[in-house]
């Protein structure tokens, strides 16, 4: 009986035991979710990164593009790539950027949305391969954790921070297809963004280290190899020569000049009587 009674306690008690451990996992994932949305709001809410979102957006879209090939899959990523410079950089100018920051956000508008549509015209149709978007996958979350961490002062300078992350990016995807790629038109494309993307990570860190930058308008002529050019004044007309003088020497006596002969007398008119009468 007491065996009973003991194996009766026992069972009630794994049941109530049970019945408090079904409840803990729904109260720990509200907790986490409640944490997950407090971070949201905490990043969304921070004026100097209103960033948040657009880079979020942008990671999910572009580690879910992948194509028939290594070639096809950096094109598919890079257009989600530009596609996240330009949203962000529409949200910098919305913050009232300005200077030289609003001039490269609007050169990056208008620059990156015309290789998208470049872009778009070789996406290839086909099965995806999971190979091929595997060899992106480590420099797409890389780069997402960068841009993530990057923030300045304000919304400017938290702008150029994450720009300079998400530049880099695009050059490691670019040395991929690069390196594997067999694609000639895909790689040369690779090539020339990897070129414009460093030229601009340049010009960025620039304006980071407080030096001005002069917009590509203003800008000089590029220098030539060699010493600086001096300008030369030009070489006035010369003179036509001076006749030389002539020697020295006794003082010519000019000749004088012939005397005039007298012109001869008129003649006389003839009379009518004296040509009858045979005299003129």
């Amino acid at each position: 009986m007491k065996t009973m009674t003991k194996m009766m306690l026992g069972a009630a008690m794994l049941a109530l035991a049970a019945g408090c451990g079904g409840g803990s996992p729904s109260a720990d994932n509200q907790t986490a979710a409640m944490n997950e949305q407090g971070k949201d709001n905490s990043m969304t809410a921070d004026p100097s990164n209103p960033y948040a979102q657009a880079e979020m957006q942008m990671h999910e879209r572009m580690m879910a593009a992948v194509g028939t090939d290594i070639s096809d899959t950096w094109v598919k990523k890079m257009i989600e790539h530009h596609r996240g410079a330009v949203e962000m950089s529409n949200i910098v100018l919305a913050q009232g950027a300005e200077g030289r920051v609003r001039e490269i956000a609007q050169m990056i508008i208008t620059k990156q949305t015309k290789e998208i549509s470049e872009l778009e015209g070789i996406v290839k149709q086909g099965n995806p391969s999971a190979q091929a978007g595997a060899a992106y996958q480590a420099g797409d979350a890389q780069m997402h954790d960068r841009m993530m961490a990057a923030k300045g002062a304000d919304a400017s300078e938290t702008w150029i921070r994450k720009m300079i992350e998400h530049h880099r990016g695009a050059i490691a995807m670019s040395e991929v297809v690069i390196a594997q790629g067999q694609d000639a038109r895909v790689k040369e494309k690779a090539r020339k963004t990897a070129a414009d993307q460093t030229k601009e990570i340049a010009e960025l860190e620039r304006l980071l280290s407080g030096e001005t930058v002069p917009a590509p308008a203003a800008r000089a002529p590029a220098a030539t190899n060699g010493p600086a050019a001096t300008k030369i004044a030009p070489v006035p007309p010369k003179a036509a020569p001076k006749a030389a003088p002539k020697a020295a020497g006794p003082t010519a006596v000019p000749k004088a000049a012939p005397k005039p002969e007298p012109s001869p007398p008129p003649k006389a008119e003839c009379l009518p009587e004296h040509r009858a009468a045979g005299h003129c």
